[in-house]
């Protein structure tokens, strides 16, 4: 890929056509372990700027994050952001397989389990994302930062001195010290209590609306699906079932919801009834 299109990258996250959307993902993946196998296969577009997917454990959404990022390189995939092609594995025509490397995407990704440099403090951790930057403009920022997380008061603590849910806060605040164009998280907040989730969630939120940069976040929490996000996608083995506004989703998967989360049994079929299930197609 030419060193054009990959700079379009660091450009305006709210450049292009109105209706142009933020993310388009077509994407084959299958894996296999001990014997068993698992099929990633997802067709969408995201367009929202808060945009949620929802699914219950092992339905693929850690690795949809990871093929976006540039972590999981698909076996079939084309990706892009904001109208700029990431991986297109496919070769058509004159067009070339294109496959942008995870530190060239400019993409921020904050996974469950928080990773921070143990030798460096928590506002250590944050200006590692501010390397040659002005000192006095990282010293601001740092702080700005740690506003956001609700960390201030832990800026000149070790790792090995706080707890998973302080931990994730930091490793929140040096993600966005990096400037993301695209903002991916997966479930960071888990480790936090309720008070705290909701204030940083809000927060992050804020930052991220100010800047034009789009947000997709995963989920198996019903709440904070259809209350963090604009746009809904649900997912269930390894396929996305159902997209669009929290209360059109929530309206038209009721039931499956539900049954996701275990909340009421599964509905036994007739004995009469001989028609596979056929909603589960992309």
């Amino acid at each position: 890929m030419s060193d054009a299109s990959i700079s379009a990258l660091a450009g305006s996250p709210t450049s292009g056509a109105p209706n142009t959307p933020w993310l388009t993902v077509h994407l084959e993946h299958r894996f296999h372990h001990n014997g068993a196998g698992f099929h990633l296969h997802l067709a969408f577009s995201a367009h929202a700027q808060r945009t949620v997917v929802f699914g219950p454990s092992g339905s693929g959404k850690s690795s949809l994050l990871r093929a976006i990022a540039g972590l999981l390189k698909p076996d079939v995939a084309t990706i892009e952001f904001h109208g700029t092609t990431v991986c297109n594995t496919r070769t058509i025509g004159s067009r070339p397989r294109i496959y942008i490397p995870a530190e060239k995407r400019r993409v921020g990704l904050v996974m469950q389990n928080p990773a921070v440099f143990p030798h460096l403090t928590a506002s250590g951790n944050v200006a590692f994302a501010l390397r040659g930057k002005d000192r006095s403009a990282q010293k601001e920022k740092i702080a700005r930062l740690l506003e956001i997380v609700e960390a201030e008061s832990l800026a000149a603590r070790w790792p090995r001195e706080l707890s998973g849910g302080q931990l994730q806060r930091i490793a929140i605040a040096r993600t966005l010290a990096a400037e993301p164009t695209i903002l991916l998280l997966d479930e960071p907040f888990a480790a936090l209590d309720a008070p705290s989730r909701q204030q940083i969630s809000q927060n992050l939120h804020q930052w991220a609306r100010e800047r034009g940069i789009p947000v997709l976040t995963v989920t198996h929490n019903l709440e904070e699906a259809f209350t963090a996000g604009d746009e809904v996608l649900t997912m269930e083995d390894g396929r996305v079932m159902a997209q669009g506004t929290p209360e059109k989703v929530l309206v038209m998967q009721r039931e499956r919801l539900l049954q996701m989360l275990h909340a009421v049994p599964a509905p036994v079929p007739e004995e009469t009834s001989l028609s596979p299930e056929n909603d589960r197609a992309v």
